[in-house]
């Protein structure tokens, strides 16, 4: 008689003790209580989770590497008896400095879209060696190539042509305001428009206005001393 009582109560403990942890397991997951789901308004719910809601992307675009920067060819119009600049772009580094730019020239030659338009690059038979500027003023160094790729002296023409492309072109660079050229290190005088300028000669556009598509020479009025002895 004792050992059915003592079982049956050792059965009671076993079922409160599960009956416990199932309401213990059960408050821990969250489980809801009420057995009628309940309707929340959207203006109580986190932004995110309210109808219509739309997450917004931002694209971010990477600056470009290159830019365009001017440069200076030559070109002889049927039009006009004379060689003139005519401006060009380049694709260079966004960070180029004027040696860079300068260095699109010396040694290429033009593309077909400017051989056909009768543009010519007199600077590729150059070589660039040093570009610096200091206080407005440009210092170009440059070498004439022979054809078999040495050191040589340029012509006269060749020279002009070199240090108008030269001067036009550091001149449209921002901070230039005039340019001296050097021959392999060493200062010489540089064909200009009309003359030749002295050795080391601070060049500026002004110098080679011939070059100019613009360019209008001035024309002189003189009369005969017959005409001055009629007038008279």
């Amino acid at each position: 008689m004792r050992l059915s009582v003592l079982l049956r109560c050792r059965r009671a403990t076993r079922c409160l003790a599960a009956l416990l942890l199932a309401a213990a397991t059960a408050g821990g997951c969250g489980l809801p209580t009420d057995e009628n789901a309940q309707a929340i308004d959207p203006d109580d719910l986190p932004e995110t989770l309210r109808p219509g809601f739309t997450a917004s992307t931002t694209t971010t675009v990477p600056a470009p590497l290159t830019e365009s920067r001017l440069v200076y060819l030559l070109t002889n119009p049927q039009d006009i008896e004379r060689t003139i600049v005519v401006e060009v772009e380049r694709q260079v580094n966004r960070n180029a400095a004027l040696g860079d730019v300068l260095d699109s020239l010396f040694g290429e030659a033009t593309s077909t879209d400017e051989s056909d338009a009768g543009y010519f690059n007199t600077l590729e038979l150059f070589e660039i060696l040093s570009a610096t500027v200091i206080d407005g003023v440009a210092t170009v160094d440059v070498v004439h190539l022979s054809p078999e790729g040495e050191d040589s002296a340029p012509s006269a023409d060749e020279l002009r042509f070199a240090a108008a492309q030269i001067v036009f072109t550091a001149s449209a660079a921002e901070g230039v305001d005039g340019v001296r050229i050097l021959l392999d290190g060493a200062e010489v005088s540089v064909p200009t428009s009309d003359a030749d300028a002295e050795p080391g000669s601070v060049l500026r556009t002004s110098a080679y206005e011939q070059f100019q598509p613009d360019f209008a020479p001035t024309t002189t009025t003189t009369t005969s001393p017959d005409e001055d002895e009629d007038e008279g």
